[in-house]
């Protein structure tokens, strides 16, 4: 295949782009959210390319591409085969400065946790175990929107003085609970339990820039309904609240290693989300036989102004933005979400010409699946996603089917995948609309 042939042929997903030269060295790697777009913009005109692009670009003989399912996936594999492969323009940062790590010194009791250009020269023959390092990320912003990303998730201190007074971090909920605070308590059985905690913070951070997202998801969902049993609902509350924060993060992820081994291990995971969801759906909808094309919609507004609709698809598990549609509201002003919905989806079925789905899915719970089935062909199976709880919401002809599952079932994770992505979609124009009228 020519080097124009791999172009046109790119896909418009999160993934990871590989450039190697004539002697099929990889000499670049990069990450992005739209793989087709980022890997085109290299081949504009040369006035639009720096000089050291330009020099990239003169050696690209073959481009190769993995996709992921989320951009965080894309930004750890990418890390992975930077270290993997170490390509000779990947160290040519456009800074001029060496990649980012995140650092977590694991061989002290508290562990520090803290963003490094490179290992320090003492530490060039450190033991993994001991010392973990997690990168290189070419892009120090991409670094440090993670390092503060992953805080809200699991609390975790930066703070370099361990002088007993807890960290301005401890009070916005970002340090829980403080190594500084823990390093110079005298109650020993206190001491012991809050260091407990803490590490246990760190190694559920370990595993998540591991690539074990989903290990570290069912430990939470474990940690929430014990407590939750306990009636400590307060306690559950903050837990259901960093599920919330991991899973916006970037959706189920997969280690980078898999990607790295085989695309059809990939597509075997797309196919057991996709059954798992089928085996649910399946007593509710008879005729439900496949879930080849599932389409998801969500509405966006401030206050019935500048509102949005979208349309976003999966195909085979798989996200296709040549597929996505976007709507502008056309109704008046007011706020009702419910209404909005019907229109965004009279709208799209006007258009014989676009694919049926498989599976209508709405964000939403009873009011938006009511206004879904109202104008939805009734062949196609319909469900809503109601956020509070993530109960999935069927119509029913005599009552409401309320369907929970765990946070970690494979059939609900691709749902919310795809629910967030209709949210993203849906108030990025909602923004964009928003912003014209400012202007």
């Amino acid at each position: 295949m020519t080097l124009s042939d791999r172009l046109s042929s790119l896909p418009s997903t999160p993934g990871v782009y590989i450039y190697k030269n004539v002697n099929g060295e990889v000499i670049y790697v990069g990450k992005a959210v739209n793989l087709a777009k980022r890997v085109k913009q290299y081949f504009q005109r040369d006035d639009a390319l720096g000089e050291k692009t330009k020099h990239l670009v003169s050696e690209i003989a073959d481009i190769e591409t993995i996709e992921t399912i989320s951009e965080l996936d894309a930004i750890l594999l990418e890390a992975k085969l930077i270290k993997t492969y170490q390509p000779k323009f990947n160290t040519i940062a456009k800074d001029d400065k060496s990649p980012l790590y995140i650092t977590i010194r694991m061989n002290e009791p508290l562990p520090h946790v803290y963003l490094a250009r490179k290992p320090k020269t003492e530490e060039q023959n450190y033991n993994e175990s001991e010392i973990l390092y997690f990168g290189p990320f070419q892009s120090g912003s991409v670094a440090r929107h993670l390092f503060r990303s992953l805080r809200r998730i699991i609390p975790y201190c930066t703070q370099k003085q361990r002088n007993g007074k807890k960290c301005f971090y401890t009070h916005l909920g970002l340090c829980n609970p403080c190594p500084s605070y823990i390093a110079k308590l005298n109650d020993e059985t206190l001491k012991k339990k809050l260091t407990q905690t803490y590490r246990k913070n760190i190694f559920l951070l370990r595993d998540i820039l591991s690539g074990k997202s989903m290990t570290v998801l069912k430990e939470m969902e474990k940690e929430m309904e014990s407590l939750a049993k306990q009636e400590k609902f307060e306690e559950a509350a903050l837990i259901k609240t960093q599920i919330d924060a991991l899973r916006y993060l970037g959706g189920k992820r997969y280690s980078p290693t898999l990607y790295m081994q085989s695309d059809t291990m990939i597509e075997q995971l797309f196919e057991k989300e996709e059954q798992a969801l089928l085996r649910v759906l399946q007593p509710y909808y008879e005729g439900l036989t496949k879930l080849r094309r599932i389409e998801c919609f969500d509405v966006s507004n401030t206050m019935g102004q500048h509102a949005t609709a979208s349309m976003v698809v999966m195909i085979q598990g798989k996200i296709d933005r040549s597929e996505y549609r976007k709507f502008k509201i056309l109704r008046d002003g007011k706020p009702n979400d419910f209404a909005m919905m019907t229109e965004a989806l009279q709208r799209r079925f006007r258009h014989p010409e676009w694919e049926f789905p498989d599976l209508l899915i709405v964000d939403g719970g009873k009011g938006q699946v009511s206004a879904a089935r109202s104008v939805v062909p009734s062949t196609i199976p319909i469900i809503g996603l109601a956020k509070r709880e993530e109960e999935i919401i069927v119509p029913s002809t005599d009552r409401w089917k309320t369907i929970r599952l765990p946070l970690s079932h494979e059939g609900l994770r691709l749902i919310m995948r795809l629910r967030d992505e209709a949210h993203r979609f849906a108030i990025t124009y909602h923004k964009l609309l928003r912003s014209k009228h400012l202007i």
